[in-house]
């Protein structure tokens, strides 16, 4: 059971990237017995949508704290029916679970937003992952969706190609979460995808710890590919997981474009390094005569094969 004392210990947000890892760590966390961590809800990125403001303009900003205040009413007076009710879903889907987790991609496009609403109240898991498989996995993710996640959709709306665009994304909202962990270190727990791949037992171990439950990762671990996932939103091929697995070194070199992975490695490549993932060398993409020139060479090869 769990030893935590304030109800804030009881509260979890899984927050990562989009394709950071997010669903397999809520399967693992959700195999714990005194753990309820369901499929994404949606529930706080919806939150987040409602309490967004709009700032580019003259003027106040333009959203529901804004115009409530401008009535009397403090912005406490909205959070906390607001986190009343997401708490209580999250109690009611637990049915006697000693601690909660939501877990849903998107969160962390709003934690800027959610942090008054959630601070003191919550305790966060922050995810990292190499920012070139996240590329890579969003664009995997998009082709079969047949659509982008909306909030990636308008990042890459002004962006040379969806690559640039998910790169930018990854740099912002990691940067932003990097910087609400700084805010408030006492209540969050950073994990790289990478390590809880290479070392699942003591990674698994460190954030049942900072959870304040009882430590059980291979427990975890071996239940979570035994029972049945929960039907839901989220990773869409987590019905095929049945194990965790070493990670796959630059996998993402066979899934990107060479010259978008060179644009993209450069938008990423400071703050991957800061993290401690190589910023791995590309080769430049040719210029514009020698490209013209290499896709003749190629047409006319082509051509070639096909004539003979």
């Amino acid at each position: 059971m769990t030893s935590a004392a304030n109800p804030k210990d009881r509260r979890h947000l899984i927050l990562g990237f989009p394709r950071s890892g997010t669903t397999l760590l809520s399967q693992l966390l959700d195999a714990h017995p005194d753990v309820s961590c369901p499929p994404e809800t949606n529930l706080f990125s919806a939150a987040g949508r409602f309490f967004a403001e709009q700032t580019a303009v003259e003027g106040p900003p333009i959203g529901v704290l804004a115009g409530l205040g401008f009535l009397g009413i403090e912005p406490e007076a909205v959070y906390g029916p607001m986190r009343e009710m997401l708490f209580s879903l999250h109690e009611r889907v637990a049915d006697g679970a000693s601690c909660w987790v939501e877990k849903t991609a998107t969160d962390s496009f709003y934690i800027d937003v959610l942090e008054p609403m959630l601070v003191g109240h919550a305790r966060f898991i922050i995810l990292l992952r190499h920012p070139l498989d996240v590329i890579a996995s969003n664009r995997d993710l998009a082709e079969t969706m047949g659509a982008t996640l909306p909030e990636l959709g308008e990042a890459a709306r002004n962006q040379v190609s969806p690559f640039d665009g998910y790169a930018h994304a990854w740099v912002e909202v990691t940067r932003a979460l990097l910087e609400f962990s700084r805010r408030h270190p006492e209540d969050c727990h950073i994990l790289r995808y990478e390590d809880l791949l290479a070392e699942p037992e003591k990674r698994l171990d460190a954030l049942l710890a900072f959870m304040k439950v009882a430590t059980s990762a291979s427990n975890c671990i071996e239940e979570a590919f035994r029972k049945p996932r929960p039907i839901g939103l989220g990773d869409y091929r987590v019905h095929e997981t049945d194990g965790i697995r070493p990670p796959v070194k630059d996998g993402w070199r066979r899934r990107l474009p060479p010259a978008a992975a060179a644009r993209a490695a450069d938008i990423v490549g400071p703050l991957m390094e800061e993290l401690g993932y190589r910023k791995p060398r590309l080769p430049r993409p040719p210029e514009r005569d020698e490209a013209i020139r290499q896709y003749i060479l190629a047409a006319t090869m082509k051509r070639s094969r096909r004539s003979e």
